[in-house]
């Protein structure tokens, strides 16, 4: 059984609530394993989706030298 794929408002639900439960900053990897063990994936991949969140304001991010990926949070 293959992933159900999100429409765009059910996916920055599912976003903002994996960064809000997890409390911290979470590298795209960790985010992309959270929405797997659901069941289901963002309408794009997930870097694209993350960065047009971040590009409208819904979530930050920026580049970790230590964490050597992507990470993002909301305020």
């Amino acid at each position: 059984m293959g992933l159900k794929r999100l429409n765009e408002d059910e996916a920055v639900e599912l976003v903002i609530s994996i960064l809000r439960t997890a409390g911290k900053p979470l590298t795209t990897r960790e985010i992309e394993m959270a929405t797997r063990k659901r069941m289901v994936s963002c309408p794009d991949r997930t870097p694209v989706f993350l960065n047009r969140l971040r590009l409208k304001g819904v979530v930050k991010g920026r580049l970790s030298a230590e964490e050597r990926a992507w990470i993002w949070w909301i305020e």
